[in-house]
């Protein structure tokens, strides 16, 4: 993955830390790219999530969120999150979204940095 372009979503409520709950239900997902000659993350943008709070139902695929929050990080192919609803980390993986799991009350720099590590981008 680290020869195309890294996009990493990154789940929040206030912009500062990743999600405590699970990644469908953040108010906001900030999409960072990555810069490979600089080696650096830039903001590309912030997404609001109008499904924040909507009951879920993970075990109907058809009327689950899932493929709503999925579209919410068009062009992403890696997400970070502290936790997932039943099954929510595996239906990521299978659309070939990379997952990197963080601690509770990560900061956005934690989380790039362990995005680096986990694709092993060398850091600048």
């Amino acid at each position: 993955m680290a020869q195309g372009r890294i996009c990493v979503s990154i789940p929040t409520d206030d912009e500062k830390t990743v999600k405590l709950g699970h990644f469908g239900d953040a108010r906001l997902y900030l999409h960072y790219v990555y810069d490979p000659e600089a080696r650096t993350w830039r903001l590309e943008r912030k997404v609001e999530n109008p499904y924040a709070g909507e009951h879920h139902h993970e075990e109907d695929e058809e009327h689950s969120k899932r493929p709503r929050i999925l579209a919410l990080q068009e062009g992403c192919n890696v997400i970070v999150a502290v936790a997932f609803g039943p099954g929510g980390e595996e239906y990521m993986k299978r659309r070939g979204i990379v997952v990197v799991r963080v601690r509770p009350r990560t900061g956005m720099d934690e989380a790039l940095r362990r995005v680096e590590e986990a694709l092993g981008l060398a850091r600048g």
